[in-house]
């Protein structure tokens, strides 16, 4: 005969999958029954998660239910399992479902049997055989996959409550810190916002790798948690850029660890006021570099650690592999970047963060490079043209000789998914201390119309 109780340590796997995956956590909410639940303290957990859920439209970390529960040792034991839990392969969650849904088939049946039963033993042999063709069509049928399907009419005051709610939070906005650019994207508090892919385009040498650098301090200074993923240079370089960048001091001084007393004092003030956010920086300095499943299984690592990413940057698209199996020849190239860019389109709406990527342009004439009325546009993609599509947010990166002197650069709003583009951002940079965009600089220039 079934258990109408799931086994502890299974509790714990279904509820590890749970927090990691918001699909997987509906599935939960709506089968998981307080009567499965062997312990008390497994009760008033999962009470309370599935309360927050309904009302934040988020699934809770680990941090939070720590915080939670801090002085309730018995449900602070069963986080750690949860915690620390570690899949075997990558299907463990799916395999996990599928053993969950046998379970709940077993309880239907059980269920269906009770009925059957009474109504036979009531002398309805009729009843109950109809039952009997019932409950059995029903439960061939049954699938728990359906709960990760959403009704737009039935579940729409749902949805209206959630949105409503004073911590609904489900996706924010976070900033660039690049004035105009935000101000496209939202307004005054605008910014990409999570769930959302942004695209960086330029010719060699142009400053992706700065840019990049640039959306991860701002990031942090926002109070955000970034994940960078350097494919390109060595860790080292990469520190040394963010380090100049935060702290305003010449790259060629952080290289040579010439950072003045007085600019140490500021810096520990600045990192005491920033310690709740961070930049984590991996880098791929062996030969193979990362595929997508490498990115994505260090980011769980990472959320582990410290708590929730919310701002994935990788240093850059086509240096990523994809990690399919697959050997992919020159000529599939396009193929291979096109599968790139769902995968990161992927990773912002699993984590829930805004993914920052750059890609090189194709072979630009001289004459139109230096052209202060040109703009590179997806036109100029290398490879495949269409690699765009799952991005929500393409801005091209422009800047002829005279202008690189000057240190101003273009920036061109090609593609804003639900927003207006304009004409192109003028912004100042400074490069000597690792500043993609001189802010002061920038606000204070009049530009020619």
């Amino acid at each position: 005969m079934a258990n109408n109780k799931l086994a502890e340590n299974f509790i714990v796997e279904l509820l590890a999958v749970a927090l990691q995956k918001r699909t997987i956590m509906d599935i939960a909410k709506q089968y998981l029954k307080f009567s499965y639940l062997q312990e008390e303290s497994e009760k008033r957990m999962w009470q309370w998660i599935t309360k927050r859920y309904d009302k934040t439209g988020v699934v809770p970390t680990i941090g939070q239910m720590q915080q939670e529960f801090i002085d309730d040792e018995d449900i602070l034991d069963k986080i750690k399992e949860i915690k620390d839990f570690e899949p075997t392969n990558e299907n463990e969650a799916e395999l996990i479902v599928e053993t969950f849904e046998r379970y709940i088939k077993q309880m239907k049946f059980l269920e269906a049997n009770d009925k059957i039963v009474e109504a036979y033993n009531r002398g309805e042999k009729d009843a109950s055989y109809d039952l009997l063709i019932k409950y059995a069509d029903d439960i061939s049928k049954f699938s728990i996959q359906n709960a990760k399907f959403e009704s737009v009419f039935n579940d729409f005051e749902e949805r209206q409550t959630k949105r409503k709610s004073e911590d609904y939070n489900f996706r924010f906005k976070v900033p660039t810190n690049i004035d105009e650019l935000d101000y496209r994207l939202g307004g005054q508090f605008g910014g990409p916002e999570t769930g959302e892919c942004v695209l960086w385009l330029g010719d060699s040498g142009s400053g992706k790798s700065q840019c990049l650098v640039h959306v991860g301090v701002a990031a942090a200074r926002n109070g955000h948690r970034v994940a960078h993923f350097q494919l390109e240079g060595t860790r080292e370089q990469c520190l040394n850029r963010y380090d100049a960048a935060w702290t305003g001091t010449l790259y060629s001084d952080v290289k040579m660890g010439n950072i003045t007393d007085k600019r140490m004092e500021i810096s520990k003030r600045i990192i005491k006021k920033l310690r709740k956010s961070d930049i984590f920086v991996s880098s791929e300095e062996n030969w193979g570099g990362k595929t997508l499943v490498d990115i994505h299984r260090e980011l769980k690592e990472m959320e582990k650690a410290h708590g929730k990413i919310d701002v994935i940057v990788i240093d850059y698209l086509e240096l990523v592999e994809v990690g399919d199996g697959h050997n992919y020849s020159p000529s599939e190239e396009r193929f291979r970047q096109a599968k790139l860019a769902k995968g990161m389109k992927q990773l912002a709406m699993e984590f829930n963060a805004v993914v920052h990527t750059a890609t090189q342009s194709n072979s630009i004439p001289e004459e139109q490079r230096n052209d202060p009325a040109f703009v590179i546009t997806r036109a100029n993609l290398s490879e495949d043209k269409g690699k765009i599509r799952p991005f929500d947010i393409f801005v091209t990166i422009n800047q002829t000789r005279d202008e690189m002197k000057e240190e101003i650069m273009r920036l061109h709003t090609d593609k804003l998914r639900d927003y207006q583009n304009g004409d192109p951002i003028f912004i100042y940079n400074n490069f000597a201390f690792s500043r993609f965009y001189d802010r002061k600089k920038t606000m204070n220039a009049t530009w020619d119309e």
